[in-house]
């Protein structure tokens, strides 16, 4: 074998352990199932940014209007200058909404609204949530009484991911994995996973906020400057989740899968959207943790140049075909999370996919043109 033929091998065949593993820190948060507590609860504002959601709308606020929450509770939509229905579907449900007319200096749209939802609540408990999320009944009750118990000033759940085709399982399974192997040897080197004595599952990598998710008090969050205090940031709840953890509050991450679905992208010129922004932003706030994504991920996608290596120069590709063998096992664990252990065949292309939106955001953002998401460029 050629000498590159060598190297995209080796680097494929490094790969599965680090697949492997990450699913295993995956796996290993704490999975949210927190019954919910006796008695009244604080009071909770769920706070809906929406740009453009009239669709993701009809599928949210009925779900939320579903809540069993023992305790005050009210849902506030701001809607971030839309185009569409926003505002009329979200009057149409009896929420309340907040309509927002212009973005003002120095501020993206998803902080702005968030920031303007939260200023408009009254709950002691603020929940900001995606428009593309469907909530059970109970999962507002059962966040609130998981943060009470263990006392914390913030939590960040990973939902359930609902897809809608073979590609975004594809980018999804591996971009997922590609976090979770960035962050194996920062995790591991500041004992994120050891509980501390008095049992609390305060998570090391609070900086890793989702948000799709993000359950914060309500003195917290005007004491910390909340998404006031990260206005310009594309990946503002990475953002959050740093800034809450450089101020020493305590903050988690977990599961919760059973709390709420998810559907990120409905096309695929919103999952190509959504997987540059992740991309290129991840750098600013992941650091070292994004470089061996990178590594990873390229590692992942290596059988597919292994094999044009060998096609191109007629040899023997058994070896091509075994790194593409031995990384589709590693990602057997994953691609069982997305619906199908027949996905992790078809690794390689979900890393080729993440790894070309990623490479297409750095050069826009090189070239001063800026990554289209929602409508504008950030």
């Amino acid at each position: 074998m050629a000498d590159f033929m060598i190297n995209w091998v080796t680097m494929a065949l490094l790969t599965p352990p680090l697949a492997l593993r990450s699913e295993q820190l995956y796996r290993n948060l704490p999975q949210l199932n927190q019954e919910v507590a006796a008695g009244p609860l604080p009071s909770l504002s769920i706070i809906v940014p929406a740009r453009n959601e009239a669709v993701n709308l009809r599928r949210l606020l009925p779900s939320l209007n579903l809540i069993a929450y023992p305790g005050p509770w009210e849902v506030i939509v701001v809607d971030d200058n839309s185009t569409d229905e926003t505002p009329w579907v979200a009057k149409e449900f009896g929420v309340r909404v907040v309509c927002l007319d212009d973005l003002p200096a120095g501020w993206l749209g998803k902080p702005h609204a968030s920031h303007q939802g939260a200023l408009a609540a009254s709950g002691d408990w603020l929940l900001f949530t995606d428009a593309d999320t469907i909530h059970e009944p109970c999962g507002p009750a059962q966040a609130v009484s998981y943060a009470l118990h263990h006392r914390l000033d913030g939590l960040s759940l990973f939902l359930n991911q609902v897809t809608s085709g073979v590609l975004d399982r594809l980018g999804l399974l591996v971009a997922f994995a590609g976090l979770f192997s960035g962050l194996l040897s920062t995790s591991l080197s500041h004992g994120s996973y050891d509980l501390p004595e008095d049992g609390t599952p305060v998570d090391g990598r609070g900086r890793l906020y989702n948000g799709q998710y993000i359950l914060i008090r309500r003195e917290v969050y005007e004491a910390s400057g909340g998404f006031s205090a990260v206005a310009d940031e594309s990946l503002e709840d990475l953002a959050l989740g740093q800034q809450l953890r450089a101020k020493g509050y305590r903050v988690s991450l977990a599961r919760g899968e059973r709390l709420a679905n998810v559907q990120m992208y409905a096309d695929k010129s919103g999952l190509w959207q959504g997987l540059t922004r992740l991309g290129i932003g991840s750098f600013r706030w992941l650091g070292l943790s994004s470089i061996l994504t990178a590594l990873f991920i390229t590692g992942v996608m290596a059988p597919i140049l292994a094999m044009l290596s060998s096609l191109r120069k007629r040899r023997n590709r058994k070896w091509a075909l075994v790194s593409w063998i031995v990384v589709a096992f590693g990602f057997v664990p994953w691609a069982r999370r997305f619906g199908s252990t027949w996905l992790a065949i078809l690794a390689p292309f979900g890393a080729l996919l993440v790894q070309l939106s990623a490479l297409w955001g750095l050069a826009s953002r090189l070239a001063g043109r800026g990554i289209s998401w929602k409508g504008r460029s950030v």
